[in-house]
């Protein structure tokens, strides 16, 4: 597999772009808050990364954006950043006639749902908002954003929660490889920093706990005190297309995607197994054809925070790439961030690729010691360079014993 990224957009609570979401993981500066002052959401003692939603779309008209809910606001600032990008520097139009969009979402506008339950069980109103569903439904970021960018191809949304839109980019390439659209748009949105989702989350054991005197490190991936995830919320967008398609339009190759792995754990909905991840893993590197262990050089891993999840994937890498993994780079974003669920895949992808593009790797935030449980494990302390020949994968585990890895590499300067 070699297809081709021609254009990278981010939105979330560390940048309203790619580049400036990157230059914020690299100072460590991290989004997480405390939620005592969000009274929309109406929990305390609890943190998240909240994303801003003060955001300009150009092309799309303000009171377009009023029947939208904040999935969709996300995805359409995220889409035009990389439609911008993949069509600038000189390149030629995107046939966006034929361009079709792949989207990964979990769970859909649930703001919108929220506001919904609160209209009808505690203001005890009769009706609720007239565009509840077309605002709520997980495939309405898919359509905005095809619609405002006149994006013609076929549209699809992929909801398997935490590898979402990991899935979309690895099913994007592979409509390229087989010849079905020679470009694609592809990304992932979530937006669950809402009351029910967020006691839901906080009643399974998988949010962190605050730290009422640090809250920003809250969130520590790996770490021997880590207590769970920082929600967060935004969305993130790539323009993938064939190599031959990125040669004939004159486009600014910024990497490529390599290799896509797929597995599934049917073991337990919420468990991980390290069988199913290492097999993810192993899939990515036969179908990117890598043979040699040295040929990786990162690992931005899933890295929730939680317990069982970190020493799991520990153990995954240790065991697909055994005397390795003591030098292999390792370092989860989420500590700053937050946890975009069915965006994480494509934001997290956004990361490798500037990671690879850039030549320095993100930290892992507020590690201070390494959990018994996650080692021997090269995780990173503070930014560091890699290899301009090297490679790096993206791991993305879900609920639902859901696993997808991807396989990314530079495009020389």
């Amino acid at each position: 597999m070699k297809i081709a990224v021609t254009g990278m957009g981010a939105v979330c609570a560390s940048g309203k772009s790619a580049p400036t979401l990157f230059e914020s993981l690299l100072q460590g500066f991290s989004a997480v808050r405390l939620l005592d002052d969000a009274p929309e959401v109406g929990l305390t003692r609890a943190v998240a990364a909240i994303c801003s939603t003060d955001l300009e779309i150009p092309g799309v008209a303000p009171h377009l954006l009023l029947d939208v809910d904040r999935v969709s606001l996300f995805s359409l600032h995220a889409a035009h950043e990389a439609l911008s990008q993949a069509e600038s520097g000189g390149a030629c139009a995107l046939d966006r006639h034929a361009t079709p969009v792949l989207w990964g979402c979990s769970m859909g506008g649930l703001s919108t749902l929220d506001a919904g339950y609160t209209d009808v069980f505690v203001r005890g109103k009769k009706r609720v908002r007239p565009t509840t569903v077309p605002m709520a439904m997980p495939s309405a970021p898919a359509f905005h954003v095809a619609h405002h960018f006149g994006l013609m191809g076929p549209v699809s949304t992929i909801s398997a929660a935490c590898a979402s839109s990991a899935l979309a980019i690895g099913q994007a390439c592979q409509m390229i490889e087989r010849g079905e659209a020679r470009q694609v748009l592809v990304g992932g949105v979530d937006s669950m920093i809402a009351p029910t989702v967020m006691r839901a989350w906080q009643a399974s054991g998988a949010l962190a706990r605050a730290d009422l005197d640090e809250p920003e490190k809250s969130c520590r991936p790996f770490d021997a005190s880590r207590s769970g995830f920082a929600m967060g919320d935004g969305a993130a967008a790539l323009l993938l297309e064939s190599e031959a398609s990125a040669k004939a339009r004159q486009a600014e190759v910024l990497g490529w995607v390599r290799g896509f792995g797929h597995t599934s754990d049917i073991a337990h909905i919420s468990r991980p197994g390290m069988d199913s991840q290492a097999a993810a893993i192993r899939a990515a590197l036969a179908d990117a054809q890598i043979t040699d262990p040295e040929t990786i050089g990162y690992i931005n891993a899933h890295g929730t925070a939680t317990s069982v999840g970190d020493a799991v994937e520990a153990a995954s890498i240790r065991e697909v790439f055994k005397g390795q993994a003591e030098r292999l780079p390792v370092s989860s974003t989420k500590a700053l961030h937050g946890h975009l669920l069915g965006g994480a895949g494509a934001l997290e992808a956004v990361v490798s690729l500037m990671a690879l593009r850039e030549g320095i790797l993100p930290a892992n935030a507020h590690l201070h010691k390494l959990g018994e449980d996650c080692g021997p494990l090269n995780a990173l302390r503070e930014p560091t360079a890699i290899r301009p020949e090297a490679m790096a994968l993206s791991h993305s585990f879900a609920f639902g014993g859901i696993n997808a890895v991807l396989a990314f590499q530079a495009a020389p300067n």
